[in-house]
Order: C-alpha cells, then sequence, then structure tokens
C-alpha cells in the first residue's frame, strides 16, 4: 500500500469520524472503503455518460465499470438510458428493411 494525503472540510471529517465510530474500525479501513465506493460510483456515471453519446458499446461499459453486462444492463435501466441502438440497427437486427 502507499500513503496518500489530503486535505478535507471539518464537516467532512466529522462524518468520518461517525462512521469510525459507528463500524468500530479504523480511520484508514473506512477512508479506504469511501474511496472504493466513490470510484466504483465514478467509474458508472463515466460509462452510463459515454453510453449515452454512443462511445461505448453496453459490453465495453460494463468491462470498464466492473460489471458483467447484465448488471450493466440494469444500471442503464436504473439511470434511464437507453440502450444505445438506433431504429435502423433495430430493423436490421431482426431482420427488417
Amino acid at each position: 500500500m502507499i500513503t496518500i494525503s489530503a486535505r478535507i472540510d471539518k464537516d467532512l471529517a466529522e462524518e468520518i469520524e461517525k462512521i469510525v465510530r459507528e463500524k468500530g474500525i479504523d480511520r484508514s479501513t473506512v477512508i479506504r472503503e469511501l474511496l472504493h465506493i466513490g470510484l466504483k460510483e465514478y467509474k458508472l456515471r463515466k460509462v452510463l455518460e459515454l453510453v449515452r453519446e454512443r462511445k461505448v458499446t453496453v459490453w465495453k461499459a460494463a468491462e470498464i465499470a466492473g460489471l458483467t453486462y447484465r448488471e450493466m444492463l440494469e444500471k442503464l435501466k436504473e439511470h434511464n438510458v437507453p440502450f444505445p441502438i438506433t431504429v435502423e440497427e433495430l430493423m436490421l437486427e431482426i431482420g427488417g428493411e
């Protein structure tokens, strides 16, 4: 592991201390957990936007976010991101003209 230091607001420090007391674990562990959650959420938001902009496929988005394809489909649904396929592409897929 490496050590990283950062200055944070007093309110944020107090919130972290509440979690430390609530969970009964050390501050470093709590901060690592929160960073992990935050990074996961950041990746998800990033890939949802990329899918929305049709810059990546759902498969690629799932890979980037560390999710399965099915989990990614659920995230698209949860965040109201339409499946990235045009009417023309859909017609080709189902054999229409």
